[in-house]
């Protein structure tokens, strides 16, 4: 089987000739490791001196370049290809060592980290700046909206991977996040408003929803295979709003999109980490999605729990821990856990091995290669 292949089989709940391999997002320093060189996706520096230097085009192929070919020195069967930052975005101007303004923003770096502190580049006039932000929100949501035109620059990097992905004769399948739906990234203020101002949110969710669904249709219509929806909403201890919540101003929406996404003949995801088992049913059916992908072994999602419950209707990405095991394991119990993690998610198809989140700066790049060696030892791959 290719890899596209394995992973549609999977999604099938079909047995594929073996479990499909994939990681989403691969920062440093294990991304510049794998190349000997920047990468260009997650390389925070390295992308700004491109974009300062106008070459926006150029920064855009080279990240899909980048992408593309640490998915073939990895072996995985799909390859992550992100919407990516429009063309008309604010130009970078260096304004000290690892220091940016990009806009109205300042960004400072730490040198081999992916992690941007960022804050206001001038003060403003009136009120706080959260209630400016609050007042122009609310302004916007009461006012009459037509959807802007879909800015096709935004597209980039898709186009760039099919493409790079038909020259190196990689038949892998295509993942695009669309996430429009969380809600941990909310300000506080609009926390708020799930008591005080629900037809609001309603308004801002509806928003977001058909903006998810224009986005991402258009990914499929350039050659994504599966659409990732959602976006972060629960900790350790659960849900950040009420499971009546969830079901209400995100479920119900989420199940929209899943439905358009559907009649375009792809598949879909649902995305958060955290303990999620009191709105699981929310989350996974009234959603209506196909797979799972964040799976917080560590929160308490086990994937062999999940398996059982659900395994006829969804397919499981996940679940390697990404807290305690990767990040301090040594090679030995990697890979102890990625056999535990393959026999659990085996039996008709179903499950895609992924960690439960992304391979992220604490993450030793050794740790990250033991992951790799174990899951070809598996498959005899060695």
């Amino acid at each position: 089987m290719t890899g596209r292949e394995r992973v549609l089989v999977a999604f099938r709940h079909q047995e594929p000739d073996r479990t499909p391999l994939f990681e989403k997002l691969i920062k440093l320093p294990t991304a510049n490791w794998l190349l000997g060189r920047p990468h260009a996706a997650v390389d925070p520096e390295y992308r700004m001196e491109r974009l300062a230097a106008g070459d926006w085009a150029g920064l855009m192929e080279q990240t899909a370049r980048d992408i593309v070919e640490v998915a073939e020195i990895c072996g995985f069967d799909m390859v992550c290809l992100p919407l990516n930052p429009p063309e008309d975005s604010p130009r970078p101007v260096k304004i000290g060592a690892h220091t940016w303004r990009v806009g109205n923003v300042i960004q400072e770096f730490r040198p081999g980290n992916p992690w941007v502190k960022t804050w206001p580049a001038s003060g403003h006039g009136g009120g706080s700046p959260d209630e400016d932000r609050e007042a122009a929100l609310v302004r916007s949501l009461e006012a009459e909206w037509t959807p802007p035109p879909l800015d096709e620059s935004r597209f980039a990097v898709l186009r760039h991977g099919k493409r790079i992905l038909a020259e190196r004769g990689l038949d892998l399948a295509v993942f695009t996040a669309c996430y429009t739906m969380g809600v941990a990234t909310l300000p506080e203020y609009m926390f708020r408003w799930f008591r005080e101002r629900p037809d609001l949110l309603h308004a801002f969710y509806e928003r977001r929803s058909e903006e998810g669904i224009r986005l991402a249709v258009r990914a499929v219509e350039l050659g994504a295979d599966i659409i990732a929806l959602g976006g972060d909403f629960a900790s350790d201890l659960g849900p950040l709003i009420s499971p009546p919540d969830y079901r209400h101003f995100i479920a119900v929406r989420l199940r929209n999109q899943a439905e358009a996404l559907h009649s375009c003949g792809v598949f879909v995801t649902n995305a958060s980490d955290g303990n999620l088992w009191s709105v699981l049913d929310d989350f996974l059916l009234t959603a209506g999605v196909d797979g799972y992908e964040e799976i917080d072994c560590a929160a308490g999602m086990d994937l062999a729990k999940l398996k059982a419950r659900y395994g006829e209707r969804i397919t499981f990405i996940g679940n390697l821990d990404v807290r305690f095991l990767l990040t301090r394991g040594t090679p030995a119990e990697v890979q102890k856990a990625v056999f535990a993690c393959l026999d659990q998610g085996r039996n008709h198809g179903g499950h895609i091995l992924m960690s439960s989140n992304c391979i992220h700066e604490d993450i030793p790049p050794k740790n990250f290669w033991a992951y790799l060696s174990a899951y070809r030892e598996y498959f005899g791959l060695e």
